[in-house]
């Protein structure tokens, strides 16, 4: 799984914002590595030598990047898929919080929560973002990289169950939708836009388990708008009654326990009757484990061998939305 710690400190070391996804927390401890910044600053400034962009630190890489008075780091494993690349657009998100409230960044704490979200939302665009691009090139060239696509699932994992979301078990989901639920399995694999309707107090919980039946994909989702919007992987909305649904429209309408819209396939069927019993976290995890025909396919793809003799036609069909659809 991997794992990754941002860090947001002042140029002295003060520790001013933290996500933190490792479990050795006495092992990577905040003290040593904003203690460890510290020192690189101090031996820059010194030696009058440029600020480093990255290190190795404890078999991680520890990436940096100073701007004024502020530094951004990130700890991620050797092989993530993440480079520098990303520290401006994270300290952007805080100072986007800091000049709306004006704070001294010693008062960052008390504005932590925005922070954060800001922070959780930009991370899961970029790495939306880094996937996509992967699928291109796997459309279009003879790469093989599956194995950072695969990276991008795991951390999308910890990206969408952060935080305090209510999740719904898929046995009260399957009661709610009787029939139907593959359709949306299939939508949100291949990228189909999924509107949910219905009571909010349903809607929403509802959209954010929904979330996690997309392992292969980091969803663009707005759990409750008053007005139907385009451009979200899930929407929940009461505005739909200017909404066609067809096979590339898909509408869950809860208070009727209907799906229209949308495209039927056995193998989606069966694997929703797999779910049915589990909760959000056991299914996300067991369509993780069953969805790796796709990277593996992808990989066979990349370099053009016999996928055809090895992957049944129904998946063929399935992989073939799916490279039409994520560009």
């Amino acid at each position: 799984m991997d794992i990754l710690k941002i860090l947001i400190t002042s140029k002295n070391g003060e520790l001013l914002y933290q996500y933190d996804s490792f479990s050795e927390i006495k092992i990577h401890d905040n003290a040593l590595i904003t203690g460890l910044i510290s020192a690189i600053v101090a031996l820059s400034s010194e030696v009058v030598c440029s600020f480093p962009r990255e290190i190795e630190f404890e078999g991680k890489i520890l990436y940096f990047y100073i701007e004024n008075e502020l530094i951004v780091a990130l700890l991620v494993d050797i092989d993530a898929p993440f480079n520098g690349d990303i520290l401006p657009i994270l300290l952007a998100e805080f100072k986007k919080v800091q000049q709306k409230y004006n704070f001294s960044i010693y008062r960052a704490i008390k504005y932590e929560e925005e922070v954060s979200t800001r922070i959780k939302t930009a991370l899961a665009k970029y790495l939306s973002n880094m996937q996509k691009n992967m699928l291109t090139i796997f459309r279009k060239t003879d790469l093989t990289d599956y194995k950072s696509m695969v990276k991008l699932k795991n951390v999308a994992r910890d990206v969408m169950f952060d935080g305090s979301r209510e999740f719904l078990s898929f046995e009260i989901i399957s009661r709610v939708i009787p029939e139907g639920l593959g359709k949306v399995l299939y939508g949100l694999i291949v990228g189909l836009p999924v509107i949910v309707v219905g009571n909010r107090n349903l809607v929403e919980p509802m959209i954010h388990t929904f979330r996690l039946l997309s392992p292969t994909r980091i969803l663009n989702v707005k759990p409750w708008s008053f007005k139907y919007e385009i451009g979200y992987d899930i929407i929940g909305t009461n505005d739909y009654a200017e909404l066609i649904p067809s096979s590339n429209l898909i509408i869950v309408n809860i208070d009727e326990g209907i799906v229209f819209g949308g495209n039927s396939s056995a193998y989606f069927e069966e694997l929703v009757k797999q779910v049915s019993s589990l909760n959000a976290v056991e299914a996300f995890t067991f369509l993780r484990t069953e969805l790796d025909w796709v990277f593996q396919s992808l990989e066979s793809l990349s370099i053009r061998s016999h996928s055809k003799d090895v992957l049944p036609l129904e998946k063929q069909m399935i992989l073939f939305e799916l490279l039409k659809r994520l560009h």
